[in-house]
């Protein structure tokens, strides 16, 4: 995918998941995005399709509904809600839409994954692993190479990471992000979209070339723990999240899901924090 393209998936990608249903119609117009990047919109559909396989009101389509999903699943926000952030006019076309992306209803969807992590709502948390509401008072400011394939590729994303690292001409501190876009239990493996992370240094202009930008607003966030290996952390942090979130009726706030780490992630173990963004 050529650095232009790539910019404008990110691009899409950060208006869904940090912006207002109203700045996303403003922002995600073909005409906006055209301009965004000195094209036509012919150019840009042509071009966006030529490299994506999807034109762009078909990505857009298919990425609202992938988010969409996710606050279904994973959240106790009323679906006209959900709808509502999504840019829906209601909760009729939104079920529509839906229901053809994904097979089933919003309503059945959420059922299902009720019904699927009932045990985990049940059961005890893993007491191991521990929790904590922090809040960031302030924007950060990330610069991150997205990458694509099943968590268990993760080891290996951040091998390739470091090695775009040592291409940057300033000196690269910790923390380290890890940028969760997708939901294993409805994305395909080889397409879940994961993103390695750092903050831009005080006063650094645009991106690199190859690079994306997210800004991440200041929100609070439930923390999670745990040292071990990813691959360990992964089987171990979703129930304690989800039981959770069950526990306290919270809901998936717009900022957001990241983990934290002071070393750069290895297949050993290593001290993961899970931030998830909490709605006000």
């Amino acid at each position: 995918m050529s650095p232009l393209v790539m910019q404008l998936v990110g691009k899409i990608d950060r208006i869904f998941y940090t912006q207002s249903c109203l700045d996303q119609a403003a922002e995600l117009s073909i005409q906006g995005l055209a301009r965004s990047c000195g094209m036509s919109r012919f150019q840009l559909q042509r071009r966006f399709k030529k490299e994506t396989g999807s034109s762009p009101q078909e990505f857009i389509a298919a990425q609202r509904l992938d988010v969409a999903a996710a606050y279904v699943r994973l959240s106790n926000q009323p679906l006209l809600d959900v709808a509502i952030s999504m840019g829906y006019c209601g909760q009729q076309s939104f079920t529509r839409a839906f229901t053809r992306r994904w097979g089933m209803s919003p309503q059945r969807m959420r059922l299902s994954a009720r019904a699927q992590y009932a045990a985990c709502f049940a059961g005890p948390a893993d007491a191991a692993i521990a929790q904590r509401i922090v809040h960031w008072r302030a924007p950060r400011r990330l610069w991150f190479k997205r990458y694509t394939g099943p968590y268990a590729c993760v080891p290996e994303h951040w091998d390739r990471f470091k090695g775009e690292l040592a291409g940057l001409a300033q000196r690269v501190k910790p923390p380290y992000y890890g940028i969760i876009y997708d939901d294993p239990d409805i994305t395909p493996p080889q397409r879940i979209r994961y993103g390695c992370a750092i903050e831009a240094s005080t006063g650094a202009g645009a991106a690199p070339e190859g690079w994306l930008e997210l800004e991440v607003a200041p929100s609070r966030f439930a923390v999670f723990s745990i040292c071990c290996s990813y691959l360990e952390g992964l089987a171990r942090l979703r129930p304690r999240v989800l039981s959770w979130f069950a526990a306290q009726r919270a809901t998936l706030g717009t900022a957001g899901v990241f983990e934290l780490y002071e070393e750069l992630p290895a297949s050993e173990q290593r001290a993961i924090q899970l931030h998830v963004s909490l709605a006000d």
